[in-house]
């Protein structure tokens, strides 16, 4: 588990890195070289030259050796999961496999959270148990009948044949910690693709699901195929660690702020203005008002002219104490400190804590809404410097 301190930023995450020998955008393929180099080592599991589905029957026939790897010609309850050898927290799979009739398997993120692998072809009425589903979770303390809750079924029903080629793509979000253990946000399947179809947008799933090889949420863990349901070929099977996006939204925020700071400090209203919304709301707690930003805008306009022509000297730096968003929102929330010093007068700190409503809008930052809840102490805003 790595720990990514985000500079500027009181509170501390604990994000799911991949504690693995690549590094984020290097693929690794799993099937290049010599057979199962990159997984732990199993029996029962094998690699062939040839594989084929036998009509009307879970089974395959088997030929030779070669670069496919299959966990049987037909249904083994003693064969064991084939798990990476690296672990994973944010990664893509990408699968090419083939099941017979009636077969089910499943891929493991992190060897807790499946998507399924099943036989579905030609059903009308699917769910959560079907190929590309997220399946459910289990509980056998739960009541009869209700012991199995949670998954998320398939958009749609893209299931081939069996005996044909198939392939899937998942795009997952291990879950986040907080430094002392707490989860932050579930795993997330922030994109399942079964043969090029888009079955899963943004699927959580709250802990392990039914069958899960490892119990408990964790950061990373391997990339593990169930073995012991029915028989699955693989002909392609390739993993590659994601940047955790946090980093970069986190990184063009700063830049925001940093850009804020600079107008400031060199009176330039333009570039300050650009990073407001049009309909961005000016909200003072000290007063209890809320108004159109814009009217703010127009009052502090003369100031950034007197820095701008050197008659006023103004800065203003930013400390945060928690960054909660996604990819187009933000809520920001800490301090400022805006020190100003008109001519040759003394310079003058304003600590303010304050909150910021956050959009992106094709591509860029904007403020919607600044509120600027109290002054504080400069003690509390040394403190925030310190992570206290």
């Amino acid at each position: 588990m790595k720990k990514i301190t985000v500079s500027r930023v009181g509170l501390t995450l604990m994000v799911a890195a991949a504690c693995t020998a690549a590094s984020a955008g290097e693929t690794l393929d799993l099937l290049k070289g010599k057979p199962f180099d990159g997984f732990r080592p199993v029996s029962a599991w094998h690699d062939v030259g040839g594989v084929a589905a036998v009509e009307g029957k879970t089974e395959f026939i088997l030929k030779g050796e070669g670069p496919i790897i299959v966990n049987g010609p037909a249904i083994d309850k003693s064969i064991p999961y084939l798990m990476t050898r690296e672990e994973f927290g944010d990664v893509r799979v990408e699968l090419e496999f083939m099941i017979p009739k009636d077969s089910n398997a499943g891929v493991y993120l992190m060897g807790r959270y499946e998507t399924q692998i099943l036989d579905s072809f030609g059903r009308k009425r699917f769910g959560s148990g079907d190929l590309g589903g997220i399946y459910e979770r289990h509980d056998p303390s739960l009541p009869q009948g209700k012991q199995g809750f949670g998954g998320t079924a398939p958009k749609v029903n893209a299931a081939k044949p069996p005996g044909e080629w198939q392939s899937m793509e998942i795009v997952f979000r291990a879950p986040r910690f907080s430094e002392d253990g707490k989860k932050l946000r579930d795993a997330t399947f922030e994109k399942v693709l079964v043969n090029g179809v888009l079955v899963q947008e943004n699927a959580t799933s709250t802990g392990p699901t039914r069958s899960a090889p490892f119990e408990g949420d964790a950061a990373t863990g391997p990339v593990a195929i169930q073995g012991d349901h029915g028989p699955i070929a693989i002909r392609r099977f390739q993993v590659t660690p994601l940047p955790d996006p946090e980093v970069g939204r986190l990184a063009d925020l700063d830049a925001y702020w940093a850009e804020v700071s600079r107008s400031v400090k060199e009176g330039d209203f333009a570039a300050y203005q650009a990073g407001c919304h049009q309909k961005a709301v000016l909200v003072t707690g000290s007063k209890r008002t809320s108004y159109p930003l814009s009217q703010a805008l127009a009052r502090w306009k003369k100031e950034f002219d007197d820095t701008r022509s050197g008659q006023r000297e103004s800065a203003v730096e930013f400390r945060f104490s928690h960054r909660y968003g996604d990819a187009t929102t933000a809520h920001e929330s800490g301090a400022f400190c805006y020190t100003w010093r008109q001519g040759d007068g003394e310079a003058t700190p304003e600590y303010i804590e304050f909150e910021a409503l956050m959009l992106k809008e094709n591509g860029v930052w904007k403020i919607l809404m600044e509120y600027q809840k109290a002054p504080m102490e400069k003690a509390a805003w040394d403190a925030m410097a310190a992570g206290g």
